[in-house]
């Protein structure tokens, strides 16, 4: 028999629409009247394996004809699915991931798609919230912040696939806005020393040029703890093993943000000499402050009461100190581009300014990075200027 004239393979009577969804459950839906509306609505059934929810939904249609209810037993709506999601998402997660997640449910999601029951919530839908979000007036959002709104909606939608309560992720089938694309402005080589030569007797000096030379994130720097410091010897390092982050008691320590996050990084001379002269006004004001001192943690960077930093207090004083300086206005995060962007100028492969900077895999340093500053693609035409020996 020819490939033409096989026969197709016909789904078993009864099956209806089944299908293994990527996490190898089965599932499987049918059409229910629902007693308060009227309306038909997708009751979703899952199991192990595909003769489990045949077996469900045979159960279902016995049910509906004996004239039981089988009205879902599940939250009928997102924003009652939310209630129980987000505690359980706070076990999961860093407290500032958390947060993030709550605040664009809070702001975006539940105001668009609260009221939808959950398993009427379509791509559509979830496009048109992030359109909205974009088109809002008087004051559009970014695209960034639609993205990220659309990214905690998939996440609540994946975990609702997987209990069965939803046929289908319409959040993952959805197409995300157009991401922005910006240029990076970092300083220069020539304004990095300008910057780090005058902060060298200012408050938060040892901070930015530890910063400034490592590309360690704001909250590893505003958590690093003076026993992950090693200065003596011949290779100075430090290791990042806690970021600080905010809590519902203030501050704490956490885990870092990703398991790559985890790492040692060599130190330069001019981060050697920074810390160690954070070390001496450190013990200075410890011994000023007496009994008032509060540092339990250990942390190489804490106020004149060793209480831990906050973010937003050194990126302000941080942005101050451009303007004092006469310096172009950067971004604190700008810092860790510039450390990134200097290490890649003078040649260092890519794979190693991944590991230092904890990425969580060299792909995303090379998309970051693709975009050279001007100065750099000048460098980089010098280099074969010299290369060819000037000749035409």
């Amino acid at each position: 028999m020819t490939e033409a004239s096989t026969p197709k393979r016909r789904r078993p009577r009864g099956e209806g629409s089944i299908y293994v969804g990527a996490d190898g459950r089965a599932r499987g839906a049918i059409l229910v009247v629902d007693p308060d509306t009227g309306q038909k609505v997708r009751r979703v059934v899952s199991g192990r394996n595909r003769a489990d929810v045949r077996e469900k939904l045979a159960k279902l249609r016995k049910d509906l004809d004996a004239g039981v209810s089988v009205k879902p037993g599940g939250p009928k709506t997102l924003a009652a699915y939310v209630v129980t999601w987000l505690p359980a998402l706070r076990q999961r997660v860093r407290p500032s991931t958390w947060r993030s997640h709550e605040l664009h449910l809070r702001l975006y999601v539940l105001p668009a798609l609260g009221d939808v029951p959950l398993a009427q919530v379509t791509p559509t839908s979830v496009e048109r919230m992030t359109a909205a979000m974009i088109q809002r007036k008087p004051r559009p959002l970014s695209p960034t912040t639609a993205r990220s709104a659309r990214t905690t909606l998939r996440m609540i939608l994946r975990d609702a696939e997987r209990d069965g309560l939803v046929a289908r992720n319409a959040a993952a089938l959805a197409r995300p806005p157009r991401a922005e694309r910006h240029e990076l402005r970092v300083l220069t080589t020539n304004e990095t020393r300008r910057f780090l030569a005058g902060t060298v007797d200012d408050e938060f000096g040892p901070l930015f040029t530890v910063a400034a030379t490592t590309g360690m994130r704001q909250g590893e720097v505003l958590g690093l703890r003076w026993q992950d410091v090693e200065l003596s010897g011949p290779a100075p390092t430090l290791t990042v093993r806690r970021s600080l982050a905010r809590t519902a008691d203030g501050f704490g320590l956490a885990e870092p943000k990703t398991t790559r996050s985890r790492r040692t990084i060599d130190l330069a001379p001019a981060a050697v000499a920074a810390l160690r002269r954070q070390r001496i006004r450190q013990k200075e004001a410890r011994l000023a402050a007496g009994d008032l001192w509060q540092d339990r943690d250990n942390l190489a960077f804490t106020d004149e009461l060793g209480r831990p930093l906050s973010g937003p207090h050194v990126t302000k004083a941080f942005s101050a100190t451009l303007g004092r300086l006469g310096l172009p206005h950067v971004r604190y995060h700008d810092l860790r581009h510039g450390a990134a962007s200097m290490m890649l100028a003078q040649g260092v492969p890519l794979k190693v300014v991944s590991e230092t900077l904890g990425h969580s895999g060299i792909a995303i340093t090379a998309d970051v990075y693709a975009h050279l500053s001007r100065e750099q693609r000048r460098e980089a035409a010098d280099a074969i200027e010299r290369a060819i020996g000037g000749e035409s």
